[in-house]
Parts: C-alpha cells; structure tokens; sequence
C-alpha cells in the first residue's frame, strides 16, 4: 500500500473558560445562523437533568415551518443547546408545556422532536442529510432513524444513540438529553468538518391541534415529496485539549478502482510529541496490506491528508484500520474505516457475461431459467445506479450485499441452474414488468422444505407508505413462522400450512397501488408462479394501512384471485391529490360474496382513523357480506398484536 501525502496543516486552538456563544441571539424572525457550537471540557452524562449545561447558551427554538416567529408563553416554550466531543454530538432541549401527550409515533404525532443534520456543502437546503426522532411512548423513551438523504427508515442500527426523557407534570415541564455518536452522521467530524447543519423540530399535540416549532423554518421537514431537508449552519469550536484526541475520515464511502481515494485524520495535542507514528491497515476478502509513518505533533490541532493508492483494487468492500502509536509503542487511538470498490473491468466482464448467458439454449428452453435472470440483472442495474447516483457517503451495506448476491447467482448459472436461492431463507427477486419493460423488485420467503411438486398457499403483503418491502418480507416471515414473539415454531404455525410468503416492493412507494404500483403487485403474483409451485385456489392478500387500501382495492377489483383480504389499520381511500377509488363505491360494484375478510383496527389511530374500519364494516353488513371484524381499543397505528386471532381465523379457511 503506498500513502501520498497530500497536505499538512496545524492548527492552535485557543482555550475558552466557559462553553458559551458570542453573542446572545436576537429574536427575529431571520433563521438562526452562523453561530457557534464549542467543544465541552467535561463529560456529558445523559440522565436529562441538564445540570451540566448550565454554562451553555440556550438556542430558542420559536420559528414556525413557515419562518414565522412564536413568541415563549406557558402554552409551549422550547430552547435548546447544543455541545460535542470527539466521538459523540449532545443536545439538551427543555420544553414548557402546558399539555404533553405521548400516542404512537409521538416524535410525529405527538409530542417529540426531531433532530436533522444536513451536509452544508449546498448551503442551508442540502440533499445530504440525517433525522432523527425521539419521544416517549407508552411511558419508554423512544428513538428512531426517520430518514437519510430521502430514504425513510434506513435499515442501519442506531443502538449506540444515548437518550433520556423526563417530564415533569407538576412544573409542566419536559427534558430530554441526547448523545449521538458522530458515527451515525457520516461523513461529519468537526476536527475536519469545521461547519455543519443543525435543524431541531419540535412537535406539541394537544387534542387534535398541533404545534410545530423549529430551529430553522424548514416545511418539508418530514415529507417524501421532498429529498432535501433545511438547517442552521453552525461553526464547531475544538478546545485546548487535556489529552490528545482522534478523528478520522475519507472523501467517500464507494470508488471506482481507478478514482482518488483520501484520507484525513486529525489529532488535537496537549503539548508536542514527536515520534509518533501512525499505522494503516487496509484488509479485504482477498488480501491484506500494511504501511507505518512517522508524524511528529504540534500542540494543537494537527491535521493531514492522504491519498490511498493500490495497484489493483478488486471488487468488493474493504475495511481501512488506522492506528495511532505514541512514542513508547503503545496503541492511543484507532478508527476503523468501511468502503466499497468497483472495478470497473470486473463489472463490465460481469455484463458480457449475462449477454452469453441469454444466447444459450437454455436460456430459449427452460423457462423457468429464463424467468429467474432478472433477478440477476436487477443486482447490475442496482450496482450501477448505486454508483452513479448515491451519496457520496452513502451507507456500502446494500452494494456489498448485490456484490456478494451477484457471485452466488452467476456460480448457479453457470451450472445451468436458475439464478435463485436456497429455500429457507428470504430472497429479493425481480420480474421485467410487462408495462414497461423494467426490472421491478419483490421479495419472498420460501419454507426450507419447500419441493416443487407440492404447490403451498400463497401470502401476499403490502408495506405502508414511505417505505419498501423489505421490513414488510422480514416481519411477516417472523409471524408467520414463528410468531411475534419467539422464533420457535407454536402449536398454531404447526397447525397451519406452509406459506410462500411474497412482498411486493410496487414502484413509488407512496403510490396507494393505484395505477401501475397496483399492476406491479399482480405481475409479481404472475411471477412468482412461473418460480415456483402456487396453490392457485389459496392465495391470501395482506396489507397494512396504505398497504390496507391496496388489499381492499385490488381484492375487490380481482375477486376470483384471492381466497381472503386481511385488512391492517386500512384506509378506505387514498389521499386527496391521489386519484383513486373509494372502497365503499367498489364494494358495491365488487363480487366478493365468497370472499373471506378481516379488518382490524386500533381505537386511537393517529395515522388512518378508525372511522375508516367502521365505515367499511357498515358497508359490508348493508351489503350482506360476512366479514370478521376486530377494533382494538386504545390501540394506535399497528400498535396491537391481533396475530393469534387472524391466524386462528385463517386456518379455518384455507382448504375450503
């Protein structure tokens, strides 16, 4: 591994007795901006006490989404501060309420926050930003990863964020304390990074009614109309240290072989020290190499850059160990580095192939061959895409995943078998779609003793809205299988038949399958049964709140191929600037009366009201149509467990 070096900097940072702002913050109504945020001296502990944050300039919090300025008063007050070390962000925000309430969600809606960091390198409106939420539910403090760049929920593990929440009834009053390790706001380290983007939103319900106040007026603030997020952009002040501090990064997450590939570390010393020395590892599944430099520190801030060169770079994810070695040989720091590559004559080599693949016989003669390369195709596509149009920083999980797929698949093909996996385990599939010619996506369980002369009953679930499929395949599997609450099988999964277990992904998330996302989801059923054996006369369709609105409206407009609906928490129309059918004009138009269906609800959803249940449940006794029917009181947004009872209810009926 040969390391070049690209420049040297070294910064002194002057001491200051107190962490507090320059100046106080005017109360206008022009967005907090260009203020400071300065490193803590002392160790934050999180118990929402706030004791500690008494030498810490509050921030208000009292613009409005649309920048307009509320003035503090018993009904709703917020202020927040803000302070960080080397490895960790801190918040401290403190609320006067004169009502709290805590339903489901309550970081959306009820009471909560969020808290968004946004990569300023587009000023205040960036494209490239974190969220997350925080609140209490049911009495548990709760936090959740909203959004990255757009992308609802991502599927990253935020366990390591510390949070407490304390209201306090009597002084009307709230705290809550937040630690965020700097690691879940890559690229971001403010040894490096000297500015960055905050927004902080917070969400008061009272009744139906709520306000929202922000730090930065920002009205798409939760949306996925929107792939950009507003905030403040603040300066971050290092201390004078009494220990020396470590912070690494590189200039990306993903590169092509043949692309510059930089790292920067930077250390902030008490005094000077010479002979140090840093050590480089960089590992991947094929090799692994080293390199040992010599640095010498200033007091200070000491900064370098480095560009990583290789003569060959394979495809594949690499992992990037740096170490720093004091001058009696003993390790100080070390931060670990994940990234991706892409070689790019590897991957070319990979599409050449799929074109040989599909001039074979085989290709002509076997159907089911054929119909499983989109499957493989998909993974090229998504690779590409990936690198071509994802952050710079963008999470390496999903590429090295297709990577990995992609040889699995390839060894299959090329012992003539088709490009599918192993039963017993959850598979991303794809069809080319008959509308218009793409690689549309979806997801299965097949059961481990799956064989293909005995066709299984077929389960269908739709996700909800913002999000795809793969929670949905994930935690159906778990229920189905297994149970809600243990992963060994249960007298009811032993009694029922073995399901296949297919989610649809449906192009545009938030479509409502209305339109082309609704045929999406029955060309998936089509495909799905060109893989593997279906039994056609046992096809159950599943879906929970947008993904209910899609159950009802694509079992009622294709009766003859589902043997039952299970509606979750569904609506009965999609939203107003949907055009879409209303369930209760289809139901009178539907043949359903050999239909099986159970709807459940919650009393106290936030999200899709109950009334939506019941104005169906009412439709369906006018009509005289049997249904089951279980409202759950004092249950919000599929906050209940009613899988023993559907379960119960659909072992009855599957065989009729």
């Amino acid at each position: 591994m040969k390391i070049t070096e690209n420049r040297t900097q070294s910064i002194f940072v002057l001491i200051i007795a107190f962490l507090t702002f320059l100046s106080p913050l005017s109360l206008t109504t022009q967005p907090f901006e260009n203020s400071k945020i300065f490193q803590t001296d002392e160790e934050i502990i999180i118990d929402a006490n706030l004791d500690d944050w008494s030498n810490i300039q509050e921030i208000p919090i009292d613009l409005t989404p649309a920048g307009d300025k509320i003035d503090p008063s018993a009904d709703l007050t917020v202020t927040t501060r803000f302070t960080f070390d080397s490895e960790n962000f801190y918040a401290a925000v403190k609320a006067i309420d004169d009502q709290f309430e805590f339903p489901d969600q309550s970081w959306r809606y009820g009471d909560g926050l969020y808290l968004t960091f946004i990569d300023p390198y587009q000023g205040n409106l960036s494209d490239r930003f974190y969220t997350f939420g925080f609140s209490l539910q049911e009495n548990e403090v709760t936090k959740f990863f909203v959004s990255r760049d757009g992308e609802y929920f991502p599927e990253m593990s935020i366990k390591d964020i510390q949070i407490q929440i304390i209201p306090d009834p009597q002084l009307k009053s709230i705290n809550y304390e937040i630690s965020i390790p700097l690691k879940y706001i890559r690229p971001f380290k403010p040894f490096i990074h000297q500015n960055w983007g905050i927004n902080l939103t917070y969400i008061d319900r009272d009744g139906d009614k709520r306000k929202i106040l922000q730090l930065y007026p920002d009205t798409d603030y939760d949306t996925e109309s929107s792939d950009k997020r507003k905030g403040a952009i603040f300066d971050f002040k290092v201390h004078e240290p009494k220990k020396h501090e470590f912070q690494a990064s590189m200039n990306g997450s993903h590169y092509y072989h043949d692309s510059e590939k930089i790292i920067t570390w930077a250390i902030n010393s008490p005094l000077e020290s010479p002979d140090w020395k840093i050590n480089y590892v960089l590992s991947s599944a094929k090799a692994t190499v080293s390199s040992i430099e010599n640095i010498s520190l200033k007091k200070g801030m000491n900064s370098l850059s480095f560009l990583l060169e290789e003569e060959t770079l394979f495809s594949g994810p690499y992992d990037l160990s740096l170490g720093i070695i004091d001058d009696r040989e003993a390790l100080k720091y070390r931060e670990d580095i994940q990234f991706f590559v892409l070689n790019r004559d590897e991957f070319e080599n990979l599409k050449s192939k799929l074109v040989d693949v599909k001039k074979k016989d085989i290709f002509q003669t076997d159907s089911r061959f054929r119909e499983s390369l989109p499957t493989l195709e998909i993974r090229l596509e998504w690779i590409e895409k990936f690198m071509k149009d994802a952050s710079p920083y963008a999470d390496i999980s999903p590429i090295s995943q297709w990577h990995q797929e992609l040889d699995f698949l390839f060894k299959n093909v090329d012992e003539g078998k088709p490009a599918l996996y192993l039963p017993g385990r959850i598979a991303r599939l794809a069809h080319r779609s008959e509308i218009d010619n793409t690689l549309q996506p979806y997801s299965v369980f097949i059961p481990l003793n799956y064989d293909e002369k005995t066709p299984l009953p077929l389960f269908v679930s739709l996700h909800g809205s913002g999000v795809d499929e793969k929670w949905t395949i994930f935690n159906m599997t778990r229920i189905l299988l297994f149970g809600t609450a243990t992963r060994r099988p249960t007298p009811r999964t032993r009694e029922l038949k073995q399901f296949i277990i297919l989610a649809p992904k449906a192009r545009g998330l938030s479509d409502w399958y209305l339109g082309d996302s609704g045929k999406d989801v029955i060309e998936c059923i089509d495909h799905v049964k060109k893989l593997y054996k279906i039994d056609d006369d046992n096809i159950i369709l599943d879906g929970f709140s947008m993904g209910g609105y899609g159950a009802w409206r694509l079992g009622l407009l294709y009766p003859y191929l589902f043997k039952a609906l299970i509606i979750r928490s569904g609506a009965v129309s999609p939203p107003k600037n949907l055009p879409g059918e209303d369930i209760l004009d289809l139901l009178d138009k539907a043949e359903i009366e050999r239909m099986n269906i159970f709807i459940v609800h919650g009393d106290k959803d936030n999200a899709v009201p109950v009334e939506n249940a019941r104005m169906a449940a009412q439709k369906l006794e006018k009509l005289g149509i049997k249904f089951n029917y279980l409202e759950v009181k004092g249950a919000a947004h599929e906050r209940y467990n009613k899988w023993e009872e559907i379960f119960s209810w659909l072992k009855k009926i599957i065989g009729k």
